[in-house]
């Protein structure tokens, strides 16, 4: 059973350390902020995990030392309950993208304050780690609420994810945003799966458990939106829809910036963009800069956001 365990270990941190260069990959390749706060929470979620790894290794080393297990467990605690705050934390950080709260209501709402009480749980946890002497945070009740708490903020999360409107979007970036949506979703249903195999087989897959198949999935979500991210996009010439006449006309945009914002649209890069003109990258930067200053943008996406609103 050690060598299952072992086994299903170093299938976890092999997929999250390439899910977290895939996500690296595609910040280069989409420039979308998503991705980039995705890759600090993909961080966070790898130290969680070997966290949980060294804990259980040093409480197998240490126990025949009774008086320095409390310690280990006081010091592991604070650190997890540290780490998984920063999670929740960089779940409300995503959800505060501006193109995830369209088309979802007040639902992004929702899991945005919902992920700020798991957060405020943590700290209340790591609190009870510190006081050996409080038996608020391992009562089954407070253990059963934390639960309730996270499987409610995971939920939101994910459907925000889920509705959010993605049409106008790389294929690529759709996949990447609805994965991890849906995987999200999928955490319910195995922490009760769980909940229900260590009742019957008690821990005998101990640090392993069925909830990081959602953790998993994640990871195989972003390495298939990273391989996609390399090609085009076959399903639209567009990354969005077609920009406006009076759009064009309010910023007062030339011929060249006008066919500028349309390849950018389609996702091409400086290069692409010189190649299919016959022009040079230097040209197309100093094209491209001109546009910025007259829309007033910061990135590409900020570009393509503000001549669509």
């Amino acid at each position: 059973m050690k060598h299952v365990i072992l086994l299903g270990y170093i299938i976890i941190f092999s997929t999250g350390f390439g899910a977290l260069a895939a996500l690296l990959v595609l910040s280069m390749r989409l420039k979308q902020p998503f991705t980039k706060r995705m890759a600090v929470v993909q961080g966070l979620f790898i130290a969680s995990l070997a966290m949980v790894a060294i804990y259980y290794y040093l409480m197998q080393v240490l126990e025949l030392i009774g008086p320095r297990q409390a310690t280990v467990e006081a010091v592991f605690g604070v650190i997890s309950s540290l780490l998984t705050m920063g999670l929740y934390l960089g779940l409300w950080w995503i959800l505060g993208i501006r193109e995830l709260q369209k088309g979802t209501g007040n639902l992004f709402l929702y899991a945005r304050i919902s992920c700020l009480v798991s957060a405020a749980l943590m700290v209340i946890g790591m609190a009870g780690s510190l006081l050996s002497a409080s038996t608020l945070t391992t009562s089954s009740i407070w253990q059963a609420f934390v639960y309730l708490v996270v499987a409610i903020t995971l939920s939101l999360f994910g459907l925000t994810l889920v509705k959010a409107p993605m049409k106008q979007q790389h294929s690529a970036y759709r996949l990447l945003v609805h994965g991890i949506g849906y995987c999200s979703l999928a955490y319910v249903p195995l922490s009760l799966l769980e909940l229900l195999l260590s009742r019957s087989l008690g821990d005998t897959i101990r640090p392993l458990s069925l909830e990081y198949l959602f953790y998993l999935g994640i990871n195989v979500v972003v390495l298939i939106s990273s391989l996609r991210s390399l090609g085009k996009d076959p399903t639209s010439t567009s990354a969005f829809r077609p920009i406006q006449e009076s759009t064009w006309t309010r910023f007062s945009l030339t011929p060249r910036e006008r066919e500028m914002a349309t390849l950018i649209a389609q996702g091409q890069s400086n290069k692409e963009i010189a190649s299919n003109l016959g022009i040079s990258e230097a040209t197309v930067r100093t094209h491209i800069y001109n546009l910025f200053q007259k829309v007033g943008a910061q990135s590409r996406i900020d570009l393509l956001n503000m001549l669509h609103d």
